[in-house]
């Protein structure tokens, strides 16, 4: 919630994880980043501050002891040390706590992003990878599980290429793309069909890192402030076994994935619409079918910086490919919230926020409802009960048939897990 105070985490709130407090004689820093006009404030944490000197390219914040004003007015507070941080945020509703260097590292970025979109009304935040190929910026983005954040990992190996962004696009209202200058993350352990090339670069260029993730600091990510025109959007379809291929995509399905992975407020719907309608008329729209990473590479280079490739008519909806689908789940079973999740409010929007892996879902009223049930661990049968007594013109079957789904989703993406028993 906009002004809310940084707090340092109480002593009670660390022993968990058996990590000192920070101590009242440790140095509070504030960090003033360029294009932010709200400051992050750092206790006891030089291991965050390293983390983000390392990561964010070309970003650098103007750095000084904080004063009250700084704290009645932080964007992001982080407070800890060896490895375990308490991180409040202008957009979280509580304070999470006990999160690794790497974590309250995204957690800072997250909200520097979501900051220098909101001080800028009228432009766009996509959420998708981009990288410049052959002097053509392109976005690459897809439903979850498609590899998008894998894929933007591996492109930083590519000494010709230069990669934008892996999760924030901002574009400008003269429809001028910015990077924000973020090293990309990879989820760790890498795929079991990796190749030496992406195996060597990873370990060169693996930066503040934790079990589960790490960012690459490699030389190919553009610093903050590069600009370049958008050229092309692709959605990427992950598939089990198909040889690499490139469609056809309509504009009116291009608007339509434009308008889902807008993350700034959209204002007027109708110019909103108009505007998302002119850049998807001005994109080589296409969809990338893979199941390979290496294939996907050189299909993407041989496209954009070579002399192109047979693209293949537009695939017909849920015809012509076997996605990568999410296990159903029981609802049965009793479901709980991974501690890691914070809820995110951005105007009158609702997020999930997962902290260890910097992934965001939207959440609808309903599945707003469903995730605050969940603050204590709960039968999915149960949750089905609850919403039939709300939505009673509901047919039970299409609200368990949702339920499962939005679980499903969930559970997808590691926000919530089954358990055994409450």
């Amino acid at each position: 919630m906009a002004g809310q105070r940084f707090v340092a985490p109480r002593r009670d709130q660390y022993a968990a994880q058996e990590t000192p407090v920070p101590h009242e004689a440790a140095p509070v820093l504030a960090l003033t980043y360029p294009g932010v006009l709200r400051p992050v404030i750092l206790q006891d944490a030089g291991e965050v501050l390293a983390g983000l000197a390392a990561t964010l390219h070309g970003w650098s914040p103007q750095i000084g002891i904080a004063g009250r004003q700084d704290f009645a007015r932080a964007l992001t507070g982080v407070a800890g040390r060896l490895g375990s941080y308490g991180v409040t945020s202008a957009y979280l509703d509580a304070p999470m706590h006990g999160l690794p260097a790497a974590s309250a590292v995204c957690g800072v970025i997250a909200d520097l992003a979501q900051a220098y979109i909101d001080e800028r009304p009228g432009i766009l935040a996509l959420h998708c990878g981009a990288v410049m190929i052959g002097g053509q910026l392109v976005v690459l983005t897809g439903q979850t599980r498609a590899g998008k954040s894998t894929l933007m990992s591996r492109l930083t190996a590519e000494p010709e290429m230069t990669v934008f962004c892996d999760d924030v696009l901002p574009v400008l209202p003269g429809g001028m793309a910015y990077g924000l200058g973020v090293a990309p993350r990879l989820r760790l352990p890498l795929p079991e069909r990796a190749s030496e090339v992406f195996r060597s670069h990873v370990a060169l260029s693996a930066g503040v890192a934790d079990a589960r993730y790490a960012y690459l600091n490699a030389g190919t990510v553009a610093p903050h402030g590069t600009r370049a025109p958008l050229a092309a959007l692709i959605v990427l379809t992950r598939d089990a076994v198909s040889p690499a291929r490139l469609h056809e995509m309509p504009v009116s399905e291009a608007v339509q994935h434009l308008m889902a992975r807008n993350m700034a407020d959209p204002g007027d719907p109708q110019a909103h619409l108009d505007r998302l309608n002119a850049v998807a008329q001005g994109l080589l729209c296409l969809r990338l079918v893979y199941s390979d990473l290496e294939d996907a590479v050189i299909l993407l280079r041989a496209q954009f910086a070579g002399k192109g490739v047979d693209i293949a008519p537009s695939l017909p909806p849920g015809q012509g490919v076997e996605p990568v689908g999410l296990v159903p789940v029981d609802l049965a079973q009793v479901w709980r919230r991974d501690p890691m999740i914070g809820l995110r409010r951005v105007g009158e929007e609702v997020y999930l926020w997962h902290a260890a892996q910097r992934a965001f879902v939207h959440l609808n009223p309903v599945a707003t409802a469903v995730w605050l049930l969940l603050e204590e661990p709960m039968r999915g049968n149960e949750v089905v009960a609850i919403l039939q007594e709300a939505f009673v013109a509901v047919p039970p079957e299409v609200i368990a048939q949702d339920v499962a789904g939005l679980l499903a989703g969930l559970a997808g993406q590691e926000m919530v897990e089954g358990v055994g028993e409450a």
